[in-house]
């Protein structure tokens, strides 16, 4: 019998302070799953990573888009999607591109290079109306 694994979705305006609300709940996940403090600032930063990306290039910081955020995990991973709303379209190509022609001290670009290497699976998918990335750690 295959279990579906437990979920947790939100939404909420492009503004920073809503980033607080998601890193509560990684913080309730945490108390679940056992993760050590280690790999539990890997996970929170790669999520504020994320979501600070969502709101900022995402949305552009307009209040009218919001950001979704959703949790779901088992004993042996956790999985984090942050979806935006914006209506720009790009690739992880052109984002890498971009990182790459920046350099390691530039503040554009750093939360990907951030988040794939603290997280084990990353994947950038652009939407019709956004883009998502998902995440995910192997905790076992």
């Amino acid at each position: 019998m295959n279990k579906k694994a437990n979920t947790i979705s939100m939404a909420f305006k492009s503004n920073l302070k809503y980033a607080e609300l998601s890193v509560l709940v990684l913080t309730f996940i945490k108390k679940i799953l056992a993760i050590g403090d280690d790999e539990f600032f890997k996970i929170e930063i790669s999520l504020r990573e994320a979501i600070n990306n969502a709101i900022i290039h995402g949305n552009e910081k307009k209040l009218d888009k919001q950001v979704h955020v959703e949790f779901d995990w088992e004993k042996s991973f956790l999985r984090m999607r942050v979806r935006d709303e914006g209506d720009r379209r790009v690739s992880l190509e052109q984002i890498e591109n971009k990182i790459n022609s920046c350099g390691i001290l530039s503040t554009n670009g750093r939360g990907i290079m951030i988040i794939k290497n603290y997280m084990d699976k990353f994947e950038f998918h652009c939407l019709n109306r956004g883009s998502e990335v998902i995440m995910e750690k192997n905790l076992s």
